[in-house]
């Protein structure tokens, strides 16, 4: 696969593209690799993907860095099953439409969509145009400022209730004493091991990332049968 050198667009596969014939699986690896470090826009494909494997693949990720060590179970949280998904990266789904009037989001991106405007289109995707498509875009306008003020709210709470999991944690760790009151619990401690825990799970993620980016690389190698 050779994608232009002029192209600016980056290019995601979401899913197990090792499900794929080896050639199909190289071509799709070399792609990725290819506009890795392009930015001004992005093409993502859910290629092989279920929204259910992509949770499961999360938690094995995070399995795994409790039983290599460079994860602790009080790291698990919301934000980190986040960033071990397969969009890690990609901003929240705005709009999810869906096509041929099936009423049903067939396991398709349900954990990013939490916050979408969900759109079921009576036309088939082939004949999906131009109008089907303002129409989707008027009607996600109305939902828009809900939304935003939904994704507004909850994300200062998600951190607030981060910080109070991780205080609370640092609090049973620290204070090991019968008694409460002999117990010298303080800010400092808890921001202590807050900041241990980020730089913990920065670790855990940046070296996923590049296992990721390892596994493209193998796989843009693979010897294809008479290629």
């Amino acid at each position: 696969a050779v994608v232009s050198t002029q192209s600016t667009g980056r290019i995601n596969v979401l899913g197990d593209i090792t499900l794929f014939p080896a050639h199909i699986t190289k071509a799709l690896a070399q792609l990725q690799l290819q506009t890795l470090d392009n930015s001004e826009f992005f093409l993502n494909l859910c290629l092989a993907y279920t929204t259910r494997d992509e949770i499961t693949h999360s938690v094995e990720c995070m399995a795994q860095g409790v039983v290599a060590g460079d994860l602790r179970v009080t790291d698990i949280n919301e934000t980190l099953m986040d960033q071990c998904m397969y969009s890690e990266d990609l901003p929240p789904v705005d709009m999810l439409l869906r096509t041929s009037g099936e009423v049903r989001l067939s396991d398709f991106m349900i954990w990013q969509a939490n916050f979408a405007a969900l759109q079921f289109v009576k036309v088939l995707w082939p004949d999906f145009g131009f109008w089907h498509l303002i129409g989707s875009l008027l009607d996600f306008q109305r939902h828009e400022p809900l939304i935003s003020q939904n994704r507004a709210t909850y994300k200062p709470f998600l951190q607030r209730m981060t910080r109070a999991e991780l205080s609370a944690v640092a609090h049973t760790e620290h204070c090991t004493l019968s008694s409460h009151e002999d117990c010298h619990f303080n800010e400092a401690i808890s921001e202590a091991y807050i900041e241990t825990h980020r730089m913990r799970t920065e670790n855990f993620v940046n070296n996923l990332k590049a296992e990721r980016r390892k596994l493209l690389e193998n796989c843009a190698e693979i010897t294809v049968a008479g290629a």
